[in-house]
């Protein structure tokens, strides 16, 4: 029964993560596309510019960043520092993998509250499309919550790894 109750609920979390992190950051990124694509067939040939392009342009780049990025850190291609990291020996690495985590646990988990009151409390709009802020940013939510989850996910993983390799040794 739990095993049946545990495979809904990663089947529920990989339709929801594809989503948010695979179909809605390829929509935008279309949408970015065909704006720019728009932009210059009106600008050059038509020889009369869209005023609301760069606008939509600016907001779906920001939303292809805020909801992809959460694939880019599941899969390992989000940027890193790895001058020192590569240069130690692994129970250092495992340390840095451990801090990491527990600092982007930390510091978003402190953040994320008062980023909630702070968008909920925007009564701007943008300039051309008059989009309320709290539409406009509601990714960024998305965005500090898929990184707290994935980094305390990984953060389980490592110490599953170190349980394991205390298991090897004593073995």
């Amino acid at each position: 029964m739990q095993d049946k109750t545990l495979h809904s609920l990663q089947n529920l979390e990989h339709k929801f993560t594809y989503l948010f992190g695979t179909i809605i950051p390829n929509i935008t990124f279309i949408i970015i596309f065909l704006t720019f694509m728009l932009t210059i067939i009106s600008r050059y040939i038509l020889r009369t510019p869209i005023t609301w392009s760069y606008e939509i342009s600016i907001l779906a780049y920001m939303w292809t960043m805020f909801f992809g990025v959460g694939k880019a850190l599941k899969a390992g291609e989000h940027v890193v520092f790895s001058l020192v990291y590569d240069h130690v020996n692994p129970r250092v690495q495992f340390i840095f993998n451990i801090l990491s985590d527990v600092i982007m646990i930390s510091l978003l988990g402190i953040a994320f509250i008062p980023s909630v009151h702070s968008l909920l409390g925007k009564r701007m709009v943008t300039g051309v499309l008059k989009m309320p802020y709290t539409v406009v940013f509601a990714p960024f939510l998305f965005m500090f919550a898929e990184i707290i989850v994935r980094s305390i996910i990984d953060l389980i993983a490592q110490i599953k790894g170190l349980k394991q390799l205390k298991n090897e040794v004593q073995s």
